[in-house]
């Protein structure tokens, strides 16, 4: 990518979001690999010479869109403790307008998927898988921490129990397709409901 000033100009920051919301936009209509830098370019009404200025290719815009997915979801910080209370929730209803306050609770890679701007960074696979990798080493360090801390585990063990959540997480809402119907409501109690369970007995261990 681009090396960028700590404190790029306005121009810069307007130009690089009218590349970015240009990809979003032919993700929501093409595969990845269909599009081109040519296309992209014509999409956000920049020549090739201004995009090449602030992107080496099309994946720095995926890894920057990623970036910016994942840091607006920083409102609710990873914790362990936000499985137990989304799952209580769950058993009480799954009724979509009464969960709805507590989906910030939600596993990040849900919530990342849950942003209506960011979702057509999920309908292609190739840009899902890559996401999901964005998600899991970005947010690695603080869970795998936790981890260790509260069940008293190896690294390898909390890394290996991380990536089993997160990628089992990603895979379930890529077969439902990123859609949060009573179908999705319904799955997400039983998922709470088996790492909250999970969870309390491995602090006993």
């Amino acid at each position: 990518m681009k090396n960028t000033s700590s404190q790029p100009s306005r121009r810069t920051t307007m130009t690089r979001t009218m590349i970015k919301d240009a990809m979003l936009e032919l993700l929501s209509q093409h595969a990845f690999d269909h599009i081109t830098v040519s296309g992209l370019c014509r999409q956000a009404d920049v020549g090739r010479a201004t995009f090449y200025l602030h992107y080496d290719n099309l994946i720095d815009v995926i890894r920057e869109l990623a970036d910016d997915a994942i840091l607006a979801t920083e409102e609710s910080d990873p914790d362990l403790d936000n499985i137990n209370i989304l799952a209580q929730k769950m058993r009480e209803t799954t009724d979509p307008e009464q969960l709805e306050p507590f989906m910030y609770l939600l596993p990040v890679c849900q919530r990342v998927a849950d942003q209506p701007k960011y979702r057509p960074l999920f309908h292609d696979d190739f840009v899902a898988d890559y996401i999901v990798q964005e998600l899991y080493r970005t947010k690695r360090d603080d869970i795998v921490g936790q981890m260790r801390q509260r069940y008293h585990m190896t690294e390898r063990q909390a890394e290996l129990l991380f990536r089993f959540t997160i990628y089992g997480a990603f895979s379930i809402n890529q077969e439902l397709g990123w859609k949060k119907n009573t179908e999705w409501y319904d799955i997400q109690k039983v998922l709470m409901t088996f790492l909250s369970g999970g969870y309390s007995a491995l602090e006993k261990l």
